[in-house]
């Protein structure tokens, strides 16, 4: 007998800055702010950045914004108690809570629990017991919301909460700048002038159920998917072992994994008429990317890149980046990137809303450290 799986969809999303100042992106998407060490004027930020490490966040006002998050998602969905208490949490993030550790001379060797974040959630908001913490690089994020599709999917749990952080750390700017990863200029992912990432910070949470939102969110403030709702279809994660730091250049292992997501989610490559690229515009990271697309089709998709807007989040940018595209999917609206503008380009990128709303079926790809690499098969749906 072949097992009927349930459908996952975006029923809930929510971004925020690090900096915890809740954004409008709606209303104020048109902002200009200053990434950190990018000219002014080059990009056009959704995020506040932090700049130096006066911000670091103490543990108290780092759970603090999450449960800020997860609030915001529960107060959308109207679930029973009987349901929340059935809601599973899936975290994913490269630093923890690496910001709130101040180092101390005088105390022994001290490890955090990886799972003591969830747990304290957990037990907050009386969720689900069994709860999950991803730490795979920058594909944490992205291996969350895979994990959590797989449950929905094979119907072990109705619901999922997806979070997505991380904060300020010396660590992180240290060790990508140790790998002169960082940026000298700008941050243009897919342009061959391309020189390296801006480190960006930040929450996003999504909250996924086997019922499409039109049936469950109900928010104040507008009607629940105006402009269509999200599905997740499928996806594959899997690790390489070319490096510690870089996936293999060929990009032969970004290959299988994209081909293995398409034959989990039941779509073929033609089908994909849009492309979230991981995009970190590091000069070997985009070249293994761009690489892998190119053997995959043979009329390449139109791509959206996010990272020149938000730096790159690491663990966070796979629940970050969903969460903004299905912001931005629902009120029909295209941020403008200007270098995206230029001939300089090794990908062919969206250039209009439209051209975003008419997407149907996306691949929204995930690489990491360590070879890491994860991709998600995404679905658009119009409102009925």
């Amino acid at each position: 007998m072949i097992k009927e799986y349930q459908s996952v969809y975006v029923v809930a999303s929510s971004s925020i800055s690090a900096l915890g100042k809740q954004q409008d992106l709606l209303n104020d998407n048109k902002t200009k702010i200053e990434l950190a060490n990018i000219p002014t004027g080059e990009h056009q930020a959704l995020y506040y950045p932090i700049k130096d490490n006066v911000l670091n966040k103490s543990y108290e006002v780092m759970m603090s914004l999450l449960a800020e998050q997860i609030d915001k998602l529960l107060s959308q969905a109207e679930l029973t108690k009987s349901q929340q208490q059935k809601v599973m949490l899936f975290i994913g993030s490269t630093s923890l809570d690496i910001s709130c550790i101040k180092p101390d001379d005088t105390k022994e060797i001290w490890l955090s629990q990886t799972d003591k974040i969830g747990k304290a959630l957990v037990e907050y908001f009386s969720l689900n017991a069994l709860h999950f913490t991803f730490n795979t690089a920058c594909t944490a994020g992205a291996n969350a919301l895979l994990y959590a599709t797989n449950f929905i999917k094979q119907g072990k749990i109705d619901h999922a909460i997806v979070i997505g952080f991380e904060f300020f750390n010396q660590l992180s700017l240290n060790g990508f700048d140790s790998l002169d990863l960082i940026t000298k200029n700008s941050v243009k992912p897919f342009s061959t002038t391309r020189d390296g990432l801006i480190l960006g910070e930040g929450i996003g949470a999504i909250l996924l159920s086997n019922e499409p939102p039109i049936n469950q969110v109900k928010s104040p403030t507008e009607q629940p998917a105006e402009h269509g709702y999200l599905e997740i279809l499928g996806g594959y994660s899997s690790c390489d072992d070319h490096s510690l730091t870089i996936t293999e250049e060929e990009g032969t292992h970004i290959v299988e994994v994209i081909e293995k997501s398409l034959h989990n989610a039941g779509v073929k490559q033609a089908q994909i008429d849009l492309i979230k690229v991981h995009g970190t515009a590091s000069i070997k990271s985009d070249l293994a990317e761009y690489n892998a697309l190119s053997k995959l089709f043979t009329t390449m998709p139109k791509a959206l890149a996010l990272k020149s807007l938000i730096g790159h989040t690491l663990g966070a940018c796979g629940v970050i980046e969903l969460a903004l595209f299905d912001h931005f999917s629902h009120h029909q609206y295209l941020p403008n990137i200007p270098y995206q503008q230029k001939t300089d380009l090794l990908v062919p990128f969206i250039d209009s809303s439209h051209q975003l709303t008419q997407s149907n079926i996306m691949l929204f790809n995930h690489f990491g450290f360590g070879g890491n690499n994860a991709a998600l098969i995404i679905k658009k749906w119009e409102s009925t």
